[in-house]
């Protein structure tokens, strides 16, 4: 992406954001005590014989389609959010820098969302931190689609394993917990809406700018975001099953559905590099007793490394019309 005529604000952003080095080196340095941790555990030439017999044209077969139907969502998702917080851009305005930045996200999650951002904010004249604002409210309600479906896996499973059992009963307190919060977060920025005085003090607070999505959606823009996302889950929740299928591992549907949202929880955790160590330790946690544990940190890596492939081919399809239009608006 071109430098040249980048504002004021973002030139702020790029100031104020920049984290110092060791910050930086976290993620890195998480992922490797996690994955020594693991492999301290569990032998490398295990994994490698494990490995071996993972059918990757297969997972390709099954987990490409899902890229496309996740995309397809996503990109929607993002769509619906920016029409009606922040500008009247269309779908097709959109595909490009949701696919594209897929190739960021690959690498750091928080990288690829400020990406979209900053498009939205060079493309659309978009505030910088009113279209991060609108990507933060879709970040959250990411987060509690998970909690969503896991919460029913966690009313509906009951698991024989009395070590599962005592998870379950913890789950069942956080997302108590978690759900209250989001009640809560919903209730203070309806307050806001009504209480002048509070409403100022919102908006012109440092966080302000980052709120402002927030303070404007309703209850029911919270429900057409969760119902927008929500089938990108349940197609996951497919495509792994099937792909389990595939490497011999039998899984629970029901199961999948209660501990799959915390693997994808413990992937988004900003302690570790591509989304890896950390959803690699959930997979073994929470699925070991399905099958060895060489063949489940197996399955998670190819699994983890095959979406990444398709998400990064459809960016890679989608990126030069991404930087055509990028710098078309630069020079603008």
């Amino acid at each position: 992406m071109s430098a040249a005529g980048v504002s004021s604000e973002t030139e702020g952003v790029a100031a104020k954001v920049s984290p110092p080095w060791w910050r930086r080196a976290i993620p890195y340095a998480g992922t490797i005590a996690i994955f020594a941790l693991i492999f301290w555990r569990i032998p490398l030439g295990k994994v490698a014989d494990a490995l071996r017999d993972i059918p990757l044209g297969e997972f390709v077969a099954i987990f490409l389609p899902y890229s496309l139907f996740f995309f397809v969502i996503d990109s929607y998702c993002l769509t619906w959010v920016v029409r009606h917080f922040n500008a009247p851009m269309s779908w097709g305005d959109i595909l490009p820098i949701r696919a594209s930045m897929y190739l960021l996200a690959m690498i750091n999650t928080n990288l690829g969302q400020g990406g979209v951002a900053y498009y939205l904010h060079r493309k659309a004249k978009i505030g910088f931190f009113s279209a991060l604002s609108s990507i933060l409210f879709i970040a959250l309600l990411e987060v509690y689609q998970l909690f969503l479906f896991s919460t029913l896996g966690v009313l509906f499973f009951s698991p024989s394993d009395p070590a599962l059992a005592r998870i379950v009963g913890i789950l069942r307190i956080v997302y108590v917990a978690a759900w209250l919060a989001l009640f809560g977060i919903m209730g203070f920025f309806a307050l806001a809406r009504r209480n002048r005085l509070l409403r100022e003090w919102v908006e012109k607070g440092r966080a302000g700018p980052l709120l402002a999505t927030f303070l404007q959606a309703r209850p029911l823009d919270y429900l057409v975001v969760l119902a927008i996302k929500a089938p990108t889950f349940l197609g996951s929740v497919v495509a792994q099953y099937f792909a389990l299928g595939l490497y011999g591992i039998s899984v629970p549907f029901l199961k999948l559905m209660l501990f799959l949202p915390l693997v994808f929880l413990a992937a988004a955790l900003p302690i570790a590099v591509a989304h890896l160590g950390t959803s690699q330790a959930a997979w073994l946690l929470f699925f070991s007793g399905n099958a060895a544990s060489a063949r489940i940190l197996a399955y998670s890596l190819a699994a983890h490394f095959t979406f990444m492939f398709c998400n990064g081919l459809i960016g890679l399809c989608f990126l030069p019309r991404a930087t055509r239009e990028l710098t078309a608006a630069e020079e603008a």
